[in-house]
């Protein structure tokens, strides 16, 4: 029996990854460390998987990391609370989010061996937006999270990286449930 390494790899990234989601959830600042492991192997699988807009994603990721690792916890400024945003910002994000993905998946497009490129762009778009906002403790990245996990879940299935996509369900849930931890920690914070 022949061992492939890429979903070896795929596996211990998709590990990796959930971990650093659960401790996002309790707020524990060794889970950038964690990301920033996975998505350097996430940039490997991506690309072998012809998924670009991935590739440049789990990057972005490595980079967030260690923004997010040095943001919750920057000495001077004491720990980052958790905040909302207005309607305004959400409106922006959202048509923002909208036309960079459309713009991915046209840019996508231009690669011959690119591979679901308005899933590909569609999930990548506002998976950067959520790890923006995840890095600054906006409440509602959470919601965002949970619609461009659903999303790459369609796209990890097509593509048969089924670790991924497992783990992506998963996501969803953690999602929702996150959203509903960092309301209540949010909202105790305002009394």
């Amino acid at each position: 029996m022949t061992v492939d390494p890429w979903q070896v790899l795929e596996a211990v990234a998709a590990v990796g990854n959930l971990a650093y989601t659960v401790l996002m959830l309790y707020e524990k600042r060794v889970g950038w460390l964690f990301g920033i492991a996975a998505s350097a192997m996430g940039v490997a699988l991506f690309m072998h998987q012809h998924v670009y807009a991935q590739v440049g994603l789990s990057a972005y990721y490595v980079i967030m990391g260690v923004y997010g690792w040095w943001s919750w916890g920057n000495e001077g400024k004491g720990e980052l609370a958790i905040n909302r945003r207005s309607t305004r910002f959400h409106l922006v994000i959202i048509v923002g989010g909208g036309a960079l993905a459309i713009a991915g998946a046209l840019l996508l497009k231009l690669l011959p061996d690119a591979r679901y490129t308005g899933l590909d762009g569609f999930a990548t778009a506002f998976s950067l937006l959520a790890t923006w906002m995840l890095a600054r403790k906006v409440l509602e990245n959470w919601a965002y999270w949970i619609v461009a996990d659903a999303v790459a879940i369609v796209l990890y299935m097509l593509l048969g990286m089924y670790w991924y996509a497992g783990l992506y369900m998963v996501y969803v849930v953690i999602s929702a449930s996150a959203l509903r931890r960092w309301h209540g920690q949010w909202k105790a914070a305002q009394r």
